[in-house]
């Protein structure tokens, strides 16, 4: 393993502990543990919006949704579920919050076979290499796969949408989805 990925790995272990930390206490509706929890996270958590929809505007507004509904639902975060937890609950709470805006407004790509570009899926928060590593994974799937994924993770399309879209059982969508993301998971290993 690289220096790089070393400390890479060791930055997002640390990041990812003080989440749980500051999430602990924004629990007990400490503020001050609140903003800063925010001035860690909403970087990252903007540009997951980002992703799913372009408009900044809107994406800040999405980003402020989000972190109400995480400070009303602070209470229902469950620590026991495990190390690295917070992290994924709010990355959850931010995902499904811009998942509802498009379900009420409609806005989806006009042709989901037309929104598979590869390179959406780069974060601004990625350095270049994770970038370069994570578009090479893609680009080793089968076009099935990683259309699927890509709509689903960075587009957000349910299955059912993708179904109806793509004319394909719903099934098979998870089989192409559980197939490619094991194959990304071993690409990004090696």
């Amino acid at each position: 393993m690289s220096f790089d990925a070393i400390t890479s790995k060791t930055q997002d272990n640390s990041f990812k502990h003080e989440v749980e930390r500051l999430l602990s206490q924004v629990c007990l509706h400490n503020q001050t543990a609140f903003e800063k929890l925010y001035q860690a996270t909403s970087p990252k958590l903007y540009g997951l919006i980002l992703k799913m929809i372009p408009d900044r505007e809107i994406a800040a507004d999405i980003l402020q949704e989000s972190f109400s509904k995480i400070w009303h639902q602070a209470n229902s975060y469950r620590s026991d579920l495990g190390e690295n937890w917070a992290w994924a609950w709010m990355s959850q709470i931010t995902r499904n919050t811009a998942l509802d805006h498009i379900r009420r407004t409609g806005r989806r790509p006009e042709s989901p076979l037309e929104e598979t570009d590869i390179t959406a899926v780069t974060d601004d928060n990625l350095r270049a290499s994770e970038q370069r590593d994570l578009n090479y994974c893609l680009n080793q799937l089968k076009q099935e796969p990683r259309q699927v994924i890509v709509l689903a993770y960075v587009h957000g399309f349910s299955h059912s949408e993708l179904a109806d879209k793509l004319s394909t059982p719903i099934g098979t969508l998870k089989s192409w989805i559980k197939r490619g993301l094991k194959e990304l998971e071993l690409c990004l290993k090696n």
